[in-house]
C-alpha cells in the first residue's frame, strides 16, 4: 500500500501552484504518530535533527541539549526537553526520512511524483500552543495530521507569493480557517503564509516540503558549471543566465 494514496497525488497536482486543498480522511490510519514520538529514543537522534520552537522563537541550546566532545552535534536532555514542551514548546523532528523507512517511501513517492526535492519533517505540538507564527516556507507543503486537531490559518497572497522562507506577521490577502483531522492531509502551495495552533489536545502532524529551484539560483548554477568550460567569458555571464531561464522554461 502506498503512503501517499494516488488519488491525493493526483488532487496536489490540480491546485499545484494555484490554490490550497484539503482531504480529508486521506492517509491510512497505518501511519500512526507513535513512530514519530519514538523517534525520541532512537541514539541516533541529535541536535540538530531536533528542534524546540514555541511562536517562532527558540530556546538556548543549553536548556535542552549536553554537548558531544569532538562532534557539532549535541546531545538531547529528554528531562529538560519534556520540561519545555509542558511549558509549551513545538518538538521538531528534521529529516525524518533518514530515522523511519515507512517516511521515507513517502518521500519517495513525492519525489516520484513531482520530480523535485523533497524532505520530511515531524511537528509535536502541546495543547493550547503554537509551534510558529505566520509565516512563509521555500517550498511548496504537503501536511498529514497523525494526531489530534491543529487549527489552521493560511493566507491567499494578495501579490504574487514571496519565493523566500521568513517570518510574515501581517499577511495580505484572503484567509482561510480550519481545522486538520487524524488522517487529514493539506496541501498549501509555494510561498503562502501560514500558522497552526491546538486546543485542547496534543497535536502531531508530519509535513512534506517540496522544493523546486528558481530560476535565478538554478541559472548561477549552470554558470558556475559554465565557468569551468574552455572558452568561457565573464562578459556574458547576464546573457546567458537569462537565455538559460528562457530555455528551461522558468
Amino acid at each position: 500500500m502506498p503512503f501517499i494514496p494516488t488519488a491525493a497525488l493526483d488532487h496536489v497536482s490540480e491546485c499545484w501552484n494555484d490554490r490550497h486543498w484539503i482531504g480529508r480522511a486521506a492517509l491510512s490510519p497505518e501511519n500512526s504518530a507513535e513512530r514519530v514520538l519514538n523517534l525520541l529514543t532512537d541514539p541516533a537522534l541529535h541536535w540538530p535533527y531536533l528542534t524546540l520552537v514555541q511562536s517562532s522563537t527558540q530556546p538556548a541550546l543549553r536548556e535542552f541539549t549536553t554537548p558531544i566532545p569532538g562532534y557539532r552535534q549535541r546531545a538531547i536532555d529528554l528531562e529538560r526537553l519534556r520540561n519545555l514542551v509542558d511549558q509549551g514548546y513545538t518538538m521538531k523532528f528534521q529529516r525524518v526520512e533518514d530515522f523511519d523507512s515507512t517516511v521515507r517511501a513517502g518521500v519517495a513517492e513525492l519525489q516520484a511524483h513531482f520530480g523535485l526535492a523533497t524532505t520530511a519533517y515531524a511537528f509535536v505540538t502541546p495543547t493550547e500552543s503554537q509551534g510558529l507564527s505566520f509565516h512563509r516556507d521555500a517550498s511548496h507543503v504537503v501536511a498529514f495530521q497523525l494526531q489530534g486537531h491543529k487549527e489552521w490559518e493560511i493566507v491567499h497572497p494578495a501579490r504574487s507569493a514571496n519565493p523566500n522562507a521568513g517570518l510574515e506577521p501581517d499577511p495580505k490577502g484572503e484567509r482561510f480557517t480550519f481545522v486538520l483531522s487524524p488522517g487529514d492531509l493539506l496541501y498549501l502551495p509555494h510561498g503562502w503564509p501560514h500558522r497552526a495552533r491546538t486546543t485542547s489536545e496534543r497535536s502531531t502532524h508530519l509535513t512534506f516540503t517540496i522544493s523546486r529551484p528558481q530560476p535565478y539560483a538554478l541559472a548561477s548554477q549552470l554558470l558556475t558549471a559554465g565557468r569551468r568550460m574552455p572558452g568561457y567569458v565573464a562578459a556574458d555571464a547576464e546573457a546567458i543566465a537569462v537565455a538559460a531561464i528562457a530555455q528551461l522554461g522558468l
